[in-house]
């Protein structure tokens, strides 16, 4: 039973709400680092603030990275799905 999982292959495919989570995410880090002298708890807030900028800026890299797949392949037809390509014998066929 040692079987891999199928090797997922990026598609390109820009998801807005991740792209406005990790924007959100950086916003509320710079808010509590301004923030961070008026308050009380001035070491919990920088460290909330690194780990929202840290996994804000995650996204954001993943976001960007699958933008950029998309461009380098937006003329390639077998890397827009996770299905596979069908071949001429196969079209009207369904399993």
């Amino acid at each position: 039973m040692d079987k891999q999982a199928p090797e997922k292959k990026p598609r390109g495919r820009v998801n807005n709400f991740m792209v406005l989570a990790g924007g959100y995410l950086l916003y509320l880090a710079y808010q509590l680092v301004r923030d961070a002298g008026e308050s009380a708890y001035t070491a919990s807030s920088i460290l909330g603030a690194v780990a929202f900028a840290a996994v804000g800026g995650a996204l954001l890299w993943r976001e960007w990275k699958a933008y950029r797949y998309g461009l380098e392949h937006k003329d390639d037809p077998s890397s827009w799905s996770d299905e596979p390509e069908k071949t001429d014998g196969e079209e009207g066929e369904e399993p």
